[in-house]
């Protein structure tokens, strides 16, 4: 009789914890596929860049103005305590596909699109970066999703 897969994986992983916490901080046991570590690091991951992306970007409108990249951190961490704390809604809403109790629409977010854009110009940043997530809320607009939670990107994007 073969164990269940991942009853010995939880084992090793319980015997190696200590190390591996020393090694990699936080350390969490995933489950018993092995490709689910590779898996959630770029799915989580991929927040990373774009966010801190728009904070470079505002760093690099500030100085245009004379604000100092380090004036800007407490309210950029403000708003990554709003993502964090929205997460969790916007989660529920993905996993039911159900989109039409969002606060923030889709439109809301397709009427600010050329803030962004007028906000880049007149930082003197480069706004390609912007481009791909413009395009996004624009395709999610036009798949019928303009009512609902921006959320509803995840449909869009689960459809190349």
């Amino acid at each position: 009789m073969h164990p269940r897969a991942g009853d010995g994986d939880a084992e090793v992983f319980a015997q190696h914890a200590a190390t591996l916490r020393a090694l990699g901080g936080d350390t969490v046991r995933l489950g018993g596929e092995p490709d689910l570590a590779k898996f959630y690091e770029p799915a989580v991951g991929a927040t990373l860049l774009p966010a801190l992306v728009g904070f470079f970007a505002g760093a690099a409108a500030g100085r245009t103005r004379g604000i100092a990249a380090a004036d800007l951190v407490p309210y950029a961490v403000r708003w990554m305590e709003m993502i964090a704390a929205i997460l969790p809604g916007f989660a529920a809403e993905i996993d039911a596909h159900d989109y039409s109790a969002g606060a923030s629409s889709v439109n809301l977010f397709l009427a600010g699109l050329e803030w962004d854009v007028e906000f880049a110009r007149d930082g003197k940043v480069d706004d390609a970066w912007l481009r791909p997530l413009h395009d996004l809320v624009r395709k999610a607009a036009a798949a019928g999703h303009g009512d609902d939670s921006i959320a509803a990107l995840t449909e869009v994007l689960g459809t190349p």
